[in-house]
């Protein structure tokens, strides 16, 4: 249950909800068909050669009827498509015990719902894999029905929590990705490094591109205070850890740095978000780095 965390958890979820779908529309980005010449969604329309056409689009038929009898000439036509548009994004949402934090919860509900807004507007079809307690995968929705599910998720508190292994999302995913996927990870670096690597390799072993969100709350990553002595409670298998706050910050460092550069070798984009403020201050960078990974094609 979340109670013992925070009982506002639901509403910080909600209204960070809001304002990540407000950015998103400020962004006035949204399906409206382009005409272009070339492979697309659906025929939209012909019209008439111009120089630097693909002689491959000529419309021969339409050219056969478009005989000129007073220059005994025929007009060539070339075929327009509207632009495909719709990919198959596959969110991975990590709600185990580490995320349950008031500013990563904020930070993190806000990224997804900018992410799936935007999806929402793109047409795209959304797989939702969520983590806690154990993995739990809902295919077949649009953007909005996947923030609907999230806030639910969060406020009825069910399937949150837990510590499931964030690589043993690599087993759920490698079924579900369809053609013109694309993988995005919303979690934090309460993972082992192994976790981070067979992320990593889904964009070898699947071909498909993979962008992760990394949530930090500010004071896992700096130290509030000189000279003390923490005593840590790890939230994911509640052991204890008693050390000198100087050497704890130094092994949440190593940790850190091992992790940016396993996802900096593999290529995969990462942004580091900490906290609600630091996502709105990200917005455009977060949408960036999520329509950049949608648009990429890994080449076999």
């Amino acid at each position: 249950m979340l109670s013992y965390l925070s009982r506002d958890l639901c509403n910080i979820a909600r209204a960070a909800t809001r304002f990540g779908q407000s950015a998103a529309t400020s962004m006035e980005l949204g399906v409206s068909r382009s005409r272009f010449l070339g492979i697309g969604l659906e025929y939209a329309d012909f019209r008439e050669y111009q120089e630097g056409d693909d002689i491959r689009y000529v419309d021969w038929r339409m050219t056969a009827r478009s005989l000129d009898s007073s220059a005994n000439d025929y007009r060539l036509y070339v075929k327009v498509f509207h632009v495909e548009q719709m990919k198959n994004v596959i969110l991975v949402v990590d709600l185990t015990n580490s995320m349950l934090i008031e500013d990563k919860i904020a930070s993190m509900f806000y990224t997804a719902s900018l992410i799936l807004e935007l999806s929402h507007r793109l047409l795209d079809k959304v797989a939702l894999v969520i983590v806690s307690r154990g993995v739990e995968v809902i295919q077949g929705l649009r953007g909005r029905d996947a923030v609907k599910i999230l806030e639910n998720t969060i406020c009825e508190e069910r399937n949150v929590g837990g510590d499931t292994r964030l690589s043993s999302t690599l087993k759920i995913v490698k079924p579900i990705a369809r053609k013109r996927a694309s993988l995005i990870v919303l979690t934090d670096y309460a993972h082992d490094i192994e976790d981070f690597e067979v992320l990593s390799k889904i964009r070898k072993v699947m071909f498909i591109p993979i962008a992760i969100y990394i949530n930090v709350y500010r004071w896992e990553v700096e130290k509030p205070v000189d000279r003390a002595t923490a005593g840590l409670i790890d939230v994911e298998n509640l052991v204890s850890i008693v050390n000198s706050l100087e050497e704890v910050y130094k092994a949440i460092k190593t940790h850190v740095n091992h992790v940016k550069a396993v996802l900096s070798s593999a290529r995969a984009n990462y942004l580091e978000i900490q906290g609600f403020s630091d996502a709105k201050i990200k917005t455009a960078r977060i949408a960036e780095v999520f329509l950049k990974t949608r648009y990429t094609y890994i080449v076999i």
